[in-house]
């Protein structure tokens, strides 16, 4: 799915945003947030791309289990800052 076909759609919707956690504390933690948000149906879930590379290929493991896991659609939220134009098309 596109999120853009969810903004299409005539009910209003909303989403949450994470930022990757640093630590397995933040990882659990954050996993319960997500078990206990789910109930609230967000039409998808973005995580935070780091700038500068600091948790880039953290975000997109991330994303990538949120989806595999709950069933919630999930992106990357691209901050695209150090990026170059291929690097993004490699995302």
């Amino acid at each position: 799915m596109k999120i853009r076909d969810l903004f299409n759609r005539p009910e209003r919707i909303f989403s949450f945003e994470f930022f990757p956690p640093k630590t397995p504390e933040g990882e659990e933690g954050l996993r319960a947030t997500i078990r206990d948000l789910k109930p609230l149906n967000p039409a998808f879930v973005s995580v935070t791309y780091g700038a500068g590379g600091s948790t880039r290929a953290q975000t997109i493991d991330l994303v990538s289990r949120i989806k595999r896991e709950t069933g919630i659609e999930s992106m990357a939220h691209l901050t695209c800052i150090g990026a170059s134009r291929i690097e993004l098309t490699d995302i």
